[in-house]
């Protein structure tokens, strides 16, 4: 049984995405990013069957949410392969991430505070540019609520992952680092990807960004932590 259940959500998952990168494809617009559309198409389909589908479903794909973390590891790939040229734009790469975790922190908390929203959001909203798996570890540390930071970084992920590529174009990025420093600062491994797409240098350059972004986060969180005695 516990078989049937993997192998039924690792397909059900595959061919999603399959449908979806085939509609992306067809419709040719760069904001409908197949992996948005498949969370989209899978929400609003669970939303619509017993709950017990859903239960099925997410016991099932516990292998792939497993694989989150070497999958996240497997991104050391490219930055290995194209490291001597990272190396060659340091001052570049401390602007991205420090600009990536300053502006995020500051729009979260800004909104935040304007729409009074709940502080056990806005801790787990402000990992959102956070790879998923030291997100996860950080919301121990923050002490808000797994399921939130994971729809956060998920979002975060999906939507700059779409919106990102086309919108650094118009805004004059071209630069193969450039761009992958962008879309890994603020993006994660989800952006990440998006910029292996368009370039290998691009990839190395995102992953260098989700890597320091998320060392940044987590020294940031841990002494949040400890000032204010969580």
């Amino acid at each position: 049984m516990r078989a049937l259940e993997i192998v039924g959500a690792t397909a059900f998952t595959a061919a999603l995405y399959w449908l979806c990168t085939v509609l992306q494809r067809a419709l040719r617009i760069s904001l409908f990013h197949p992996l948005l559309l498949a969370v989209v198409a899978g929400v609003t389909l669970f939303s619509l069957l017993p709950p017990r589908w859903f239960d099925l479903y997410m016991e099932g794909a516990a292998p792939m949410v497993w694989l989150i973390g070497p999958a996240t590891a497997a991104l050391a790939l490219p930055f290995y392969r194209q490291r001597a040229v990272l190396i060659a734009h340091p001052r570049a790469t401390v602007l991205a991430i420090l600009g990536g975790v300053t502006s995020t922190l500051a729009v979260v908390w800004g909104l935040g505070e304007l729409l009074d929203t709940p502080s056990v959001l806005l801790r787990a909203a402000s990992l959102k540019s956070v790879t998923l798996p030291v997100a996860l570890g950080l919301t121990e540390v923050l002490r808000t609520q797994p399921g939130l930071t994971t729809v956060c970084v998920f979002t975060a992920g999906l939507v700059g992952s779409a919106v990102g590529p086309p919108l650094l174009s118009r805004v004059g990025v071209k630069s193969p680092v450039g761009r992958g420093l962008a879309l890994g600062a603020l993006s994660h491994a989800i952006g990440t990807a998006r910029a292996l797409e368009e370039d290998p240098l691009a990839g190395a350059a995102g992953v260098v960004a989700l890597t320091l972004s998320a060392l940044l986060m987590s020294v940031g969180a841990i002494a949040v932590s400890v000032l204010l005695g969580w």
